[in-house]
């Protein structure tokens, strides 16, 4: 879902218009929010699977996630994959009952790896919220110049997203405003608009054969990324995607 926000297709194509240059590098820093590894979850009925590695419903699976299927439109895929992933909490308190609860999913995901254009990628994703609205740090360095994404959180399916940038000769970023034309006539609610643009997408590849949407073949790739850095952190090694 975060490949069809506006902020991510503008990217993407700031990216293959050359405003960085070539891709030397990648690095992103997000938070999971308050229910993915903060410590705490607001009541147990609603968020409890969340804790448990078994139900796949993890800062992994989930932020990082869609965070890949974003970063893979605009900066390509994934060659090879080193990762860590730790439980740095293993209790977690149900605000509505007071109940401590065990806790198997990670709390810190950590993955270092390569794309396949060659450039090197860092990734940090940290469970819980921020402690102000600074929940995403990710940047793209490039040969002639750098762009920042920033984010209230790690979810890029969820936030509204800001682009910074500056160019070879500029001292200091300044904001990259998303053209009306990535916006027109859809909902300002983030959530309601990027499914509303990934629906419209859908219906109209049904109606005239085209590809447009993220199909299922990108979410099998996604999947095939995040089965490699889960296979990294457990064996310790590095992983590579063919």
């Amino acid at each position: 879902m975060p490949s069809v926000a506006p902020e991510i297709e503008y990217l993407r194509h700031l990216i293959a218009d050359g405003f960085v240059g070539e891709v030397l590098s990648i690095t992103l820093v997000a938070r999971g929010g308050s229910a993915l590894g903060g410590g705490s979850i607001p009541d147990r009925k609603t968020y409890g699977y969340l804790l448990d590695r078994a139900n796949g419903a993890t800062l992994l699976t989930i932020p990082v996630g869609h965070t890949l299927a974003a970063l893979r439109d605009v900066v390509g895929n994934l060659a090879e994959v080193s990762a860590v992933m730790a439980t740095r909490r293993p209790t977690a308190t149900a605000v509505d009952t007071g109940e401590m609860l065990p806790v198997s999913a990670p709390d810190q995901v950590l993955v270092s790896g390569v794309l396949a254009s060659g450039a090197p990628i860092s990734i940090h994703y940290r469970g819980g919220a921020p402690r102000d609205d600074d929940g995403l740090f990710w940047e793209i360095h490039g040969t002639e110049g750098d762009i920042r994404v920033s984010g209230s959180s790690g979810h890029t399916q969820m936030v509204r997203l800001s682009l910074m940038g500056a160019r070879e000769g500029e001292t200091e970023f300044r904001a990259l405003k998303v053209p009306a034309r990535h916006r027109p006539g859809w909902p300002e609610d983030v959530e309601a608009g990027n499914v509303a643009r990934l629906y419209a997408r859908m219906a109209e590849d049904l109606q005239h054969g085209t590809r447009t949407a993220p199909s299922f073949e990108d979410a099998v790739e996604v999947h095939l990324v995040i089965e490699a850095i889960e296979s990294a952190a457990t064996s310790g090694r590095r992983v590579v995607l063919t």
